[in-house]
């Protein structure tokens, strides 16, 4: 489907009914990259055999970001700041200004999802309303927004199909050597089905723009305990974009939150270990309150 955004087609795709789920990519990527870890989850019999889930359930809303997969391009984003007010009209055109939702954010889309949470924090103490975000899922994102400032662990192989590595010509080779840490014609498949179409689709004007800015305002500023919705933080030791250590320094922000740090794991996280992604994020969709404002 197709949302017209300040004169900017952005494309979506919704599934399944319920609670909405706004899901946010990553840099340089597309919707993909995401649906390829929670689609999984939603379709699992854990999920489907759960009469809580099940009363629940969630509408899940994977959108192309502007410049990526198959949205269009906006020449006035200039930074994230740009990048994250589209995302705010996004959701409004989609949900409506008042509509509770579930937030979900991969590798830089869990930095826009945190500004999301943060606009929307600030949105309702100067209206006097409830807080609309019902819960935050981050998978590997972004803590310290520019590269220079991150603490990144160094590369670590925790397995490896010795023959299938061998089968791969140099420039495949490339896209997993320093990178992917579970090595296997599976992962592979994955990586080669939902994450490398996308890089080809990008706007390479719009992602240089983008790519040293952060935030105008303090994302991570705020008082401690300031986010009492449940709250899930998935990590991979061995993640060499983003690193684990940074994300301690926000885990206050959050009352009712789970930081997790995957041993085996690294900046894909979702495809390395999908046993224990799907763990984790049941536990965490089990914890939502669809009451909490009264409204749902």
């Amino acid at each position: 489907m197709i949302a017209e955004i300040c004169s900017t087609p952005v494309y979506y795709e919704s599934v399944g009914q319920g609670i909405p789920m706004i899901c946010i990519h990553g840099y340089g990527v597309d919707h993909r990259s995401i649906k390829s870890g929670l689609e999984p989850v939603f379709s699992s019999a854990e999920y489907s055999e759960s009469k809580d889930l099940d009363k629940k359930g969630f509408r899940r809303i994977y959108f192309d970001l502007p410049g990526m997969g198959r949205s269009g391009t906006h020449s006035q984003i200039l930074g994230s700041d740009d990048m994250l007010e589209f995302v705010l009209q996004f959701i409004d055109h989609l949900l409506g200004p008042d509509q509770p939702f579930v937030l979900a954010g991969y590798s830089y889309g869990g930095y826009l999802a945190r500004g999301v949470l943060y606009q929307m924090k600030q949105q309702a103490q100067q209206e006097q309303r409830a807080q609309r975000v019902l819960g935050l899922l981050l998978i590997c994102p972004v803590i310290n927004f520019r590269r220079q400032g991150r603490d990144l662990p160094e590369f670590h192989l925790c397995q490896q199909d010795k023959s299938f590595v061998e089968s791969l010509t140099p420039e495949q080779f490339l896209c997993i050597d320093q990178f992917i840490t579970i090595q296997t014609p599976w992962v592979w498949e994955q990586y080669q089905t939902h994450i490398h179409p996308s890089i080809t689709l990008v706007d390479e004007s719009l992602m240089t723009r983008i790519r040293d800015t952060e935030f105008s305002f303090l994302v991570d500023s705020c008082q401690e305990g300031c986010c009492d919705r449940p709250t899930l933080v998935l990590l991979g030791r061995y993640d060499v974009a983003v690193g684990y250590r940074d994300a301690g320094k926000i885990h206050a922000n959050f009352s009712d939150a789970s930081f997790v740090v995957l041993d085996r794991a690294g900046h894909l996280l979702h495809l390395e270990q999908p046993d224990l992604f799907k763990i984790h994020v049941l536990d965490w969709l089990g914890r939502i309150d669809v009451d909490v404002n009264g409204t749902l």
